[in-house]
């Protein structure tokens, strides 16, 4: 079966053990275009990034969770939209060379978020296929807006 993860990640103040609150969130779509599964969640002291990342983690972790209860067997793909070219980028086009590299850039400082980074590469492969598909956030993208709305409930209750 195809699924496809709407994610989106946000924060308040965007600066680390500063007391932002941070908010994610996802909508699990199958192939047949119905909701499967939505949810979100709040952390404090956080950055865009991270909940952009926690976001795309969460969904990936709940997809796996429903695969596993209903004991199907076979793998299935899931294409995760998300409006952060920092996690679709970075997946697609570096995140190969940081794991090579011990989790280092090419200039050799530490990847930022390693520890979320490391969780994302171990789902994948739980996966048939993965993929990302970038979307234009506060855009036309009804499902889209939609992630926006549960970060911002996370956020901002």
């Amino acid at each position: 079966m195809r699924y496809t993860i709407y994610t989106d990640g946000g924060c308040s103040g965007n600066k680390r053990d500063a007391g932002c609150p941070g908010g994610f969130g996802f909508i699990i779509i199958d192939e047949s275009g119905n909701t499967v599964h939505e949810s979100g969640g709040r952390v404090e002291n956080t950055t865009n990034n991270r909940m952009e990342l926690l976001a795309v983690i969460n969904g990936l972790t709940a997809l796996i969770t429903m695969i596993q209860q209903s004991q199907e067997v076979k793998k299935h793909s899931v294409v995760v939209c998300t409006d952060s070219q920092y996690v679709a980028c970075n997946f697609e086009e570096y995140l190969p060379e940081w794991k090579k590299n011990g989790w280092r850039k090419g200039n050799g400082q530490p990847v930022l978020n390693k520890d979320l980074w490391k969780q994302l590469n171990g789902l994948t492969p739980e996966f048939e296929s993965f993929s990302f598909r970038w979307v234009r956030g506060h855009a036309e993208d009804a499902m889209n807006q939609r992630a926006d709305a549960i970060v911002r409930q996370h956020i901002y209750s």
